[in-house]
C-alpha cells in the first residue's frame, strides 16, 4: 500500500469478508461523517490510493484553500 492517506480520514478498519477471498475496508471520513465501504478482492479505497479522485476531498481542499487566500489578501 502507498504511504499517501487522506487528511480527512478518521478511520480506516480492513477485515477479511467472503471466506477470506475478499476484503473490506470501513473508512470513516471526517468531511461527511459517514462511514464508506470498499469490498472486493483487492480494493484500494482513494482513502489510500489517492485522495484527490475524492469528491469530499476536492470540496474540503477548495474550502480550506479559499478561507487561506481570503486571510493572505
Amino acid at each position: 500500500m502507498p504511504s499517501q492517506r487522506c487528511p480527512y480520514l478518521e478511520q480506516i478498519l480492513r477485515e477479511r469478508a467472503g471466506f477470506g477471498l475478499l476484503t473490506r475496508y470501513k473508512a470513516d471520513c471526517h468531511v461527511d461523517h459517514r462511514t464508506h465501504h470498499f469490498t472486493g478482492r483487492h480494493p484500494v479505497p482513494p482513502c489510500i490510493s489517492d485522495p484527490t479522485t475524492c469528491r469530499f476531498y476536492r470540496e474540503q481542499w477548495a474550502e480550506e484553500s479559499h478561507l487561506i487566500d481570503r486571510y493572505r489578501d
